[in-house]
Formats: structure tokens, C-alpha cells, sequence
């Protein structure tokens, strides 16, 4: 079976360090499928906003759950 490794994300440049990390030992199917829930969600909101536009706190959103994604790839190995 094969894991996660620990892996930061969400760095916070001001304080040197980063907010969240994926957990260590997580099976890496369970890691890969919650970064691919997370991207289907980020479409599903943005082809949702492409006739009323996105608003900034729907960007951000977007933009943490990829980075959380890419996160959760690259702690299950698949290289983000």
C-alpha cells in the first residue's frame, strides 16, 4: 500500500513557513481522490460563474482548493 508523505502548502511568506500540511500515511488512493473531488469541484462553481462572472471570494476559494489539491497529489506521488 502505498502512502502519503507529509507535504506543506498554503506558505505564508510573511511569517517564513507554511499554514497546512498534508498528513503523513494517508493511503495515496484516498489523497487522489480527494484532489480530484476538490478540481471537479472548482469546475463545477466556475462553469456555474461563467455568465455571472466570479467574485473575489469565489476566486480565492478556487484558488485554495487547487492548491490544496495539487498538495494532496504531491504527497500521494503523483508529482502535482
Amino acid at each position: 500500500m502505498t502512502t502519503t508523505i507529509a507535504t506543506d502548502f498554503r506558505e505564508i511568506p510573511a511569517e517564513g513557513r507554511h499554514l497546512l500540511s498534508v498528513a503523513e500515511g494517508i493511503e495515496a488512493v484516498t489523497a487522489r481522490r480527494e484532489a480530484a473531488d476538490l478540481e471537479d469541484a472548482v469546475r463545477r462553481l466556475l462553469g456555474g460563474s461563467i455568465e455571472n462572472g466570479t467574485d473575489g471570494s469565489t476566486a480565492y476559494l478556487c484558488e485554495f482548493a487547487l492548491e490544496a489539491a495539487q498538495a494532496l497529489r504531491l504527497a500521494a506521488g503523483g508529482g502535482g
